[in-house]
């Protein structure tokens, strides 16, 4: 599939679900193609209508409520300021409509920006307002539940306000940073940030759009090189400042440094920026977790020292697993780095949409668990739980193959419903040892060649032939046993099978992984649906 055709899908989808937007029940699988077939003509869309119908079938049923907050009733802060001031909502409409192009379900865009993203902003300060202040929150999401999305609508919602200088902390690898650039790149500044190639794109496909300004890129965190060469003031840009950066001691350092003497002009603070830190995973290397007698970790040291810079700042971290950030000492402070990042002001939880399958679906309802979860009873022989680096890993359990067989089996029955040009990923999670990490890659490339070999040599033959192969055999075993009312005969899946291999990659990913990142936007730029086996 083409970008463009990919395009004309994500169109049409969004067009789709725009027509059950007030729908208060969900529709049918049914009553969607119905819909679908009629657009299509009127809308002149020739694509694969079943491929577009899957899609719409996960999204129109979703919707999403409000979150709720956590807030000290007796402190001095105004949290209906927004609704005082006639804020002009540039970029918080730009980034809704972006959204809804996206396929986004209309009442969930509105859940994410005015209700969740306002009441949000609320608990931040009015930029405009004078003197001195600064606030702490935390958001807490569910994993993989949107929380990105969550806190590109705060900063689209905060540039509208006034804020000037915004800062997303990115995780702790290149990969999450430029991940997360790519987010911002579409969701606010409009443009892509690749040198080579900076073209208008999601929101700024509107010619109108007013581009915020980037000091990072995709291919480049914020460095002394970006510092040098970036001889502006914050106050010089007429329009907001956005840098994505990595959670990393060097990155903060210089960003401080260039802060402090180019903003600052060599004083104490700086003065008349209101300044916004969004920390992604702020459970993650932002924690001081030294004793109290001792100096604070560098990470959280820096991240204090920068938000100390700024006589107006505010402090957002988002974290799905919030329990180190709530147990921070609250009155903890330090002479050079001073107040702590404990969440003094508010705490957000937000709710996931009702189509989310989170760990609640997975371990707690009974029902969706004895689905999905399988008792694994063979690691200790062949890798114990309890192991150290270096390791030797002589085999992998036949447990681990079996999940295999069914990632394989179940990729070619995703293909036959026409999701060929999705991603689809399985994670083998056994060590946190980089050189265990490698020895366990070893053993699945040597098994996926055998089985590769194996559909080669066998995918059209007769099954009373094609059984007689053990791979092949345990391949029918994994269908039979976890997907055969998956509304195709074994035949089909059989005959489906050739085609996992040709986009199939093994990744080893970990601090470490340079060479071969897992880079799922390298395979969308060319219309694949990336197979994926990360260790």
């Amino acid at each position: 599939m083409s970008r463009t055709q990919n395009d004309k899908d994500k169109g049409f989808i969004a067009a789709l679900i725009t027509a059950f937007g007030d729908s208060d029940q969900p529709p049918t699988r049914t009553e969607i193609e119905a819909k679908a077939a009629m657009l299509a003509p009127i809308l002149g869309f020739s694509g694969d209508l079943d491929n577009v119908v899957a899609t719409a079938e996960t999204v129109i049923p979703s919707r999403m409520s409000a979150g709720v907050s956590l807030v000290d009733p007796e402190a001095d802060h105004d949290q209906e300021w927004i609704l005082k001031r006639e804020i002009e909502p540039t970029y918080a409409d730009a980034y809704g409509d972006f959204l809804r192009a996206e396929g986004w379900k209309p009442t969930v865009v509105n859940t994410l920006l005015n209700d969740d993203g306002a009441k949000i902003l609320g608990l931040l300060q009015d930029p405009i307002d004078d003197g001195a202040w600064n606030r702490r929150g935390l958001v807490i999401g569910h994993v993989q539940s949107g929380k990105t999305a969550n806190y590109l609508g705060v900063v689209a919602r905060a540039a509208d306000a006034g804020y000037k200088f915004i800062i997303v902390i990115a995780g702790i690898h290149n990969n999450l940073r430029k991940q997360t650039q790519r987010r911002v790149d579409e969701g606010f500044v409009g443009r892509s940030s690749d040198p080579a190639n900076r073209v208008p794109i999601g929101v700024g496909l509107d010619m109108d759009y007013p581009n915020p300004v980037t000091l990072t890129n995709i291919h480049m965190d914020f460095n002394k090189q970006t510092a040098d060469k970036s001889g502006a003031e914050l106050n010089d840009f007429k329009k907001p400042v956005i840098i994505v950066i990595k959670k990393n001691t060097k990155t903060l350092e210089v960003l401080h440094t260039w802060l402090r003497e180019l903003n600052a002009k060599g004083a104490d603070r700086i003065r008349d920026v209101p300044m916004l830190v969004i920390d992604d995973e702020a459970d993650n290397a932002s924690i001081n977790t030294n004793k109290p007698e001792v100096n604070p970790t560098l990470t959280n040291a820096w991240i204090r020292k920068i938000l100390r810079l700024f006589t107006k700042s505010c402090y957002v971290g988002y974290t799905a697993t919030p329990f180190a950030n709530i147990f921070i000492d609250p009155d903890a402070f330090d002479e050079d780095v001073y107040e702590e990042l404990f969440p003094k002001d508010f705490i957000y939880s937000l709710d996931a949409p009702t189509t989310y399958f989170g760990p609640h679906k997975v371990f707690v309802d009974e029902d969706s668990s004895a689905r999905v979860l399988r008792p694994i009873t063979d690691c200790e022989n062949y890798l114990p739980l309890t192991h150290k680096n270096g390791t030797p890993v002589a085999e992998l359990p036949p447990s681990l193959y079996r999940a295999l067989d069914q990632f394989i089996v179940a990729r070619a029955i995703r293909n036959l419903r026409k999701q060929e040009h999705k991603h689809c990923s399985m994670l083998i999670n056994i060590s946190r040892f980089v050189s265990v990490q490698k020895e366990v890659k070893s053993f699945i490339s040597l098994r996926l060649e055998k089985i590769k070999d194996a559909v080669k040599a066998n995918y059209m033959m007769p099954e009373d032939v094609s059984a007689q192969n053990e791979y092949m055999a345990q391949l029918r075993a994994a269908f039979d046993n976890e997907f055969s009312d998956c509304g195709f005969e074994w035949r089909e899946v059989k005959e489906a099978l050739w085609n996992v291999f040709e986009h199939l990659r093994i990744f080893v990913v970990n601090s470490k992984t340079t060479d071969d990142p897992l880079d799922y936007e390298k395979y969308e730029r060319e219309g694949v649906g990336l197979t994926a086996v990360a260790i």
